[in-house]
């Protein structure tokens, strides 16, 4: 993975993104976490991350929204998607949508750093 990617951390839930942020932290990988959609999409840094690791279940807008408002306003980042919901469709919609995984919580170190070097090497 290239030193200088940031990963962007989008979950509705603190203590998950700070424990993935960690997690990062351990393998030289900077991140950057958000309590939401709204406030990556607010980020003026949008441009610079190398990849979105988004919840699907939030709050404000779903991580499906997110992906579409990130491609409509011209981010072509890869997107993982992690869930705790095991619904119906969410595999197929994070398929039709272009996304590089979707990793249903809780998943493993390998599992997330796995995603991770597939989405960062696109």
């Amino acid at each position: 993975m290239n030193a200088g990617t940031v990963v962007a951390i989008i979950d509705d839930d603190a203590s998950l993104r700070e424990a993935i942020g960690s997690l990062l932290a351990s393998f030289d990988i900077r991140s950057e976490a958000f309590r939401d959609a709204q406030a990556m999409l607010a980020s003026p840094r949008l441009s610079e991350f190398g990849c979105f690791l988004s919840d699907v279940v939030m709050p404000d807008a779903n991580g499906f929204e997110l992906l579409e408002r990130l491609r409509a306003a011209g981010h072509q980042q890869p997107v993982i998607f992690m869930t705790a919901h095991k619904a119906r469709g969410y595999a197929e919609r994070s398929d039709a949508l272009g996304a590089c995984c979707l990793l249903t919580k809780p998943f493993t170190t390998e599992a997330l750093m796995d995603c991770l070097a597939k989405a960062l090497e696109k």
